[in-house]
């Protein structure tokens, strides 16, 4: 990652639920990478409506890739 003159990089967020274990196998990987973040419980601190805006903006996904909706039935 390159950053312009001035510009702060970006902390990585790690938003889990503790109990969900393919959350704990990615905390697993990140920390085996030594990949510094913060971890925020996503139930005690759900994240906001504008960083959920910021970040889906920022990420050119759809908004449908921020959510598992592999177990909604439609």
């Amino acid at each position: 990652m390159f950053l312009s003159k001035g510009e702060k990089a970006l902390e990585t967020i790690f938003i889990q639920y503790p109990k969900c274990s393919t959350c704990q196998k990615a905390k697993q990987w990140l920390e085996k990478n030594q990949i510094s973040f913060q971890d925020r419980h996503i139930v005690l601190q759900t994240p906001t409506e504008k960083e959920l805006e910021a970040w889906i903006q920022k990420s050119g996904y759809e908004i449908k890739k921020f959510f598992n909706t592999s177990r909604i039935k439609i």
